[in-house]
């Protein structure tokens, strides 16, 4: 379950990524007026904000799921039951 979600979301951050260098390649061809520009422009910021976020979260997830069973192990019963 967590190995799906960790790669879903590293997906998502890497479509959203080459969705921003899309979005600044339009900032700079000239077809945008000034207006469009300083949206775009601050959009694009906003966005690239939201994915360090997430690919942040993402990461952090991946390294919890990988420590899970270590942690599991540790804090198990170690005895034998009867």
């Amino acid at each position: 379950m967590h190995d799906i979600i960790i790669r879903s979301g590293l997906d998502i951050v890497g479509r959203t990524e080459r969705m921003i260098e899309t979005a600044k390649q339009l900032l700079y061809n000239g077809s945008l007026d000034e207006v469009e520009l300083c949206e775009l422009d601050y959009e694009i910021e906003r966005l690239k904000a939201v994915v360090f976020a997430a690919d942040e979260a993402i990461r952090s997830l991946a390294r919890t799921a990988e420590c899970r069973p270590q942690a599991g192990w540790f804090h198990g019963p170690h005895g034998t039951l009867h």
